[in-house]
This record gives C-alpha cells, sequence and structure tokens, in this order.
C-alpha cells in the first residue's frame, strides 16, 4: 500500500457560535469562541492520521501567536510538522449560525504557500496519490501546485475545488481537469464548475473534461459517485447538525483512507458519509473517532 500525499494548508480555525450573522452595521451576542486547527487539507490529513494511513502532509507552520498554537496542538495530536518557517501564521474566523451553517473570515498565512523544492528530497515513488483543495489553488503559488502536479503524472489526483470555485483563475482549473483528477464536490460547487442546474447533466458534462471518477456530498440526502457514466448514490447518516464546517474535508479525507485500505468504491463512499455525520453533531471540524 503507497502513501497518500496531501498538499494544502494547516490553519488556526476560531469558531464563533451565534444565533445569526448580524447585519451590516449591527450587533450579536456570541456563545464562547473556541480555537483549533483547521484548514480543508489539514482537516483530511487528520483523518488518514486517526484512520492510521500513510501518509505526508506538505504544508508549513508559521510564526506568531496563530503558529504557535499550530505547533502546540500539532504536538498534542502526535503530529510531526512538514515544515516550520518564520513568516507569520494566518487563521480563519468561522460564524457558525445555530442551523449549523457557517461563513468564513480568512487570514492567509506561510500555510496556504507552496514551493517545488519542498519535496525535492522526498522519494515520491513511494507515494500514488495526491489530494489537492481550491484555495490553494486560488493562491499565487497554486500555478506551482500544478506544475508540480503535472511533472508527476503517476500520482492520482483527488481535486476538491471547494466553495470559492469561481474564484480559481480558468485556466488553472482547465490544466487540473487535463490530468483526469477524481472530483469531490458539493452540489452547489458542482453547478459553479459546469453550466447545468442538474445532477445528472452536471456530472455528466464534468465527466467530459475530467474522465474520471466524481463524488457529489448532498447534504442529509447522501453522496453521489459518478463512476463509468453509472450514478450510484450512498444515503447520508441520521445526526443532528450542530456545525458543518470540515464535513466535506472529512468526507472526502475517509473516501480515500478507505480506497487505500482496499475497500470497494461503493463501501469507501458509504464510510465517508457515516465519518462525515459525526463531524457535523459537534461543534469544530475535527473527526472524533
Amino acid at each position: 500500500m503507497k502513501k497518500v500525499l496531501i498538499i494544502g494548508s494547516c490553519t488556526v480555525d476560531i469558531t464563533v457560535p451565534l444565533p445569526k450573522l448580524p447585519a451590516s452595521a449591527g450587533s450579536v451576542n456570541s456563545l464562547p469562541h473556541s480555537f483549533s486547527l483547521g484548514g480543508c487539507a489539514f482537516n483530511v490529513a487528520r483523518v488518514l492520521h486517526l484512520l492510521k494511513v500513510d501518509h505526508l502532509h506538505c504544508t508549513s507552520i508559521g510564526s506568531g501567536m496563530y503558529g504557535e498554537f499550530a505547533l502546540k496542538e500539532l504536538n498534542r495530536e502526535g503530529i510531526t510538522p512538514f515544515r516550520v518557517s518564520s513568516a507569520p501564521h494566518g487563521a480563519c474566523i468561522c460564524l457558525v449560525e445555530e442551523s449549523g451553517e457557517r461563513s468564513f473570515i480568512a487570514y492567509h498565512g506561510v500555510e496556504y504557500t507552496f514551493d517545488n523544492s519542498w519535496l525535492k528530497d522526498i522519494d515520491l515513488t513511494s507515494f500514488d496519490s495526491v489530494y489537492i483543495c481550491g484555495i490553494e489553488i486560488e493562491e499565487e503559488s497554486g500555478d506551482k501546485i500544478i506544475t508540480f502536479l503535472e511533472n508527476n503524472r503517476n500520482l492520482q489526483i483527488f481535486f476538491s475545488p471547494g466553495p470559492r470555485v469561481s474564484f480559481i483563475p480558468k485556466d488553472r482549473v482547465e490544466r487540473i481537469l487535463a490530468l483526469n483528477p477524481i472530483i469531490h464536490v458539493s452540489e452547489s460547487e458542482l453547478f459553479s464548475l459546469v453550466d447545468s442546474n442538474s445532477l445528472e447533466d452536471g456530472v455528466g458534462k464534468l465527466f467530459n473534461k475530467s474522465n474520471n471518477d466524481i463524488i457529489v456530498t448532498l447534504g442529509n440526502k447522501g453522496a453521489l459517485l459518478y463512476k463509468d457514466k453509472e450514478m450510484i448514490f450512498k444515503e447520508s447518516y441520521k445526526t443532528n447538525v450542530v456545525d458543518t464546517t470540515g464535513a466535506g474535508d472529512c468526507h472526502i479525507g475517509a473516501y480515500i483512507s478507505y480506497l487505500t485500505m482496499g475497500l470497494s468504491k461503493e463501501e469507501a463512499l458509504d464510510r465517508a458519509n457515516y465519518l462525515a455525520s459525526t463531524v457535523v453533531s459537534h461543534e469544530g471540524p475535527a473527526l472524533v473517532l
């Protein structure tokens, strides 16, 4: 069983629970705030770590109070940081409403950067897959990530465009799609990637661009796997939704993990649905086993 490479941020999430978002110039009282490690890539890496799947998370931990917090928490979870930098580390304020819906205010630091040279001493023949997410591709160094992927075509790409997919330069998206990634999206993200408002039509159009499997998360309806031009649905697991932060990250992290363990795609999708349901049942993005 070969390893999984994960490229992307480990940031600090500051979770602020509140009844609803205030209007402009408005005011609202919140419940106590909490600090935790987050970032799409770290959320994915944490799932692999907890499920004991061999992987490498390529990210930088920076300086300042957020970097200090990140290092302390990584040490507490038994995770060795890949790279430590003197550049400032960032954070993300997660505003979580009573419904479980969340909004983000992000300050990006060194954790959202990438350079090909960081992997020059890594034996890439020991890896067979790589996870990337759209928020890093949107960044200035996103072009370097794509160049790395183009130079390592042996790696099966798992690509999660994320909710900011419309902010990613279109030429970068096209370059990634040309590398035949397995794509993981929500229904709204799917419709942002292709001109469609139909699930069946949307996955068909996206498949024509990527020529590989597509996973679409459908909230409390479950998830769809589109493979070999066949649509396979797996129902969700009932749960009390508290906070949806990190649910999609947990889902793709679990799917990658169970595929790596040798489970079928259908079994991996079902187990991913289950683990994602446990994440939304509590505050914060962390999977608790």
